[in-house]
């Protein structure tokens, strides 16, 4: 079945519900159908992935980011997408737009920093992050901004933010590895 008719569907669904039956129907309902829907069109998205169609997968998922601008999931798949056929423009642009768009979520510039850790451009990355940990963002903003401060040599600023993240996840491991490489490499300075 196309993506295009199920998304039919769900919409005849609801409308049906509310013209046949007088009622407008439940939120219950209604959020069971979009679920419903969008199980369906991930679903078919993997099997384009899979099978190497980009562009149905790119045009679906910038259809799911325009209906739900707010939806991190949605954007940042679309995202990811433009990256995986190095259209690094279009992906930097679904990554701000969220950003500009979402101002309340805390890990609304997660995408941007991993991308330019991604493309090795830490210089670009601390001015990214760096702002949000006051707001205790996902453990890999933190990863992510202490690795760029040690890969610009910056250690005091990458121990710093290892500190801080350890902090508030003090059973990770790895954390405390990477602490003490960067309190060596001080050490040895």
């Amino acid at each position: 079945m196309k993506i295009r008719s199920i998304g039919c569907i769900a919409i005849l669904s609801v409308l049906g519900a509310t013209a046949f039956g007088g009622q407008k129907p439940s939120k219950q309902r209604v959020d069971a159908i979009w679920e419903a829907v969008d199980d369906r069109v991930t679903r078919q998205i993997d099997v384009w992935f899979d099978d190497g169609d980009f562009p149905k997968a790119i045009q679906t998922l910038s259809f799911e980011a325009n209906y739900a601008p707010h939806d991190y999931e949605a954007v940042t798949n679309l995202g990811w997408m433009f990256e995986n056929v190095e259209d690094w423009d279009r992906a930097m642009a679904t990554y701000r737009t969220y950003l500009k768009n979402n101002p309340q979520d805390v890990d609304a510039a997660l995408p941007i920093g991993q991308y330019y850790y991604n493309k090795k451009d830490y210089a670009k990355v601390p001015p990214i992050l760096e702002s949000t940990l006051s707001r205790h963002p996902h453990p890999n903003v933190y990863r992510i901004l202490a690795h760029c401060y040690e890969k610009l040599n910056k250690l005091n600023d990458a121990k710093r933010v290892w500190l801080a993240y350890i902090a508030l996840h003090p059973t990770d491991l790895t954390a405390k590895v990477n602490l003490k490489r960067i309190e060596r490499k001080l050490g040895a300075s």
